[in-house]
């Protein structure tokens, strides 16, 4: 049970750092009481310069799964265009296996146009075809994971399965939780409303969420609503004083949104830096705790600058947030 009534993970720093970094965050989250550390499945960064360089979502995953004991380990959200469905099904069993059980798999759509065109995918639009596409990889998933065989002849995928499998089986029963990634009201949440344990969003202060929220319960009935886990995703910049939080910001808002936002990635990204949570510990908890009182169940933290020589925000919000 954390200081606040919610789960609360980290987003490890997986862009511009070394292997060790990523895996020495993923160690310190877990000694802190933190519930779960998540990654992104980019093949560059979107913050700041492409070229930084950025981990590889599931095997760096795996790597963490073995690093760890206690603390779940998930994607934060994989991209279904990136991976064929059984493909997807098989790497996702095997971390649930090298976790002993403790693997969130959270999906999206994907929006990272420029990624997807360098790399040799093909970036659907409007999306409700990308968002059509993620429904029914959940739908291959589910099918593998549950049935002894199963056979699925695609509708919006070009994938056909013929008595297929996936053994070894998931160690979680039925299956990891399956979380969907992303705020469209007319698809999105309707098929997190249909398919899945978890919906993730982020960018929005509690009022958004709020509103996104009853979207989301207009979609499904109290029960089926209460079973989804509600989660926000958001930087937090904390500070032994509000001062010090706050020109945390601002070193991150200087580096990395150097001027007005001209493409998607720099929108996302001023988005989470304008919601972000900002202050001290206390602060950040009473803020947090705006956005359980509308309804979110679980955090995802991501903490710029926790990497740095002498930096303690993973310990400050630790004290403050868990038990």
């Amino acid at each position: 049970m954390s200081g606040i009534d919610a789960d609360v993970g980290v987003i490890l720093p997986q862009y511009g750092t070394d292997i060790g970094t990523v895996r020495d965050v993923a160690i310190e989250a877990e000694s802190l009481g933190y519930d779960a550390v998540w990654l992104e499945d980019h093949f560059q960064s979107w913050i700041g310069d492409p070229r930084r360089g950025a981990h590889e979502c599931w095997t760096t995953l795996a790597a963490i799964a073995e690093a760890t004991d206690r603390v779940r380990v998930g994607t934060l959200v994989t991209s279904q265009s990136y991976r064929q469905p059984a493909l997807l099904a098989k790497m996702a069993t095997t971390v649930d296996r090298v976790s002993d059980g403790r693997l969130d798999l959270g999906l999206g759509a994907g929006w990272y146009a420029d990624e997807y065109e360098r790399f040799g995918y093909e970036f659907r639009d409007p999306p409700a075809k990308r968002i059509r596409r993620l429904a029914e990889t959940i739908e291959i998933l589910r099918g593998l994971w549950t049935n002894e065989t199963y056979s699925h002849e695609g509708e919006y995928l070009d994938v056909d399965l013929v008595d297929a499998f996936c053994e070894p089986r998931p160690v979680q029963d039925p299956h990891p939780p399956i979380w969907v990634g992303g705020g469209g009201e007319e698809f999105t949440l309707r098929y997190t409303a249909e398919l899945a344990d978890g919906w993730n969003y982020g960018t929005l202060d509690p009022e958004g969420f709020a509103e996104k929220l009853d979207v989301l319960g207009g979609y499904c009935d109290a029960k089926r609503f209460e079973e989804i886990d509600k989660s926000a995703e958001l930087f937090v910049f904390v500070g032994e004083t509000t001062d010090a939080a706050a020109e945390k910001r601002e070193r991150f808002r200087a580096e990395y949104l150097p001027g007005e936002p001209t493409e998607p990635r720099e929108f996302f990204l001023s988005g989470y830096v304008e919601s972000a949570p900002t202050g001290t510990p206390a602060e950040v908890r009473d803020r947090l705790g705006e956005y359980v009182d509308v309804g979110i169940e679980t955090f995802m933290l991501a903490i710029p600058g926790a990497t740095a020589e002498g930096d303690e925000s993973l310990s400050l919000l630790a004290d403050e947030l868990l038990e």
